[in-house]
């Protein structure tokens, strides 16, 4: 897992992280291998963001 606060694992869902930033989701993948983070979608936090 990325040594970043506000990040967190997803289980059963179709990226591996999270990143909290403030009342938004950055969803993403990351391999452990390279430096650079693909992000996959950005959504504001509500009852339909996970």
């Amino acid at each position: 897992m990325p040594d970043v606060g506000n990040v967190k694992a997803l289980v059963g869902h179709d990226y591996a992280y999270r990143l909290r930033v403030g009342s938004y989701r950055v969803m993403f993948d990351w391999d452990g291998a390279i430096k650079v983070v693909s992000i996959q979608e950005v959504k504001k936090r509500d009852e339909r963001t996970y």
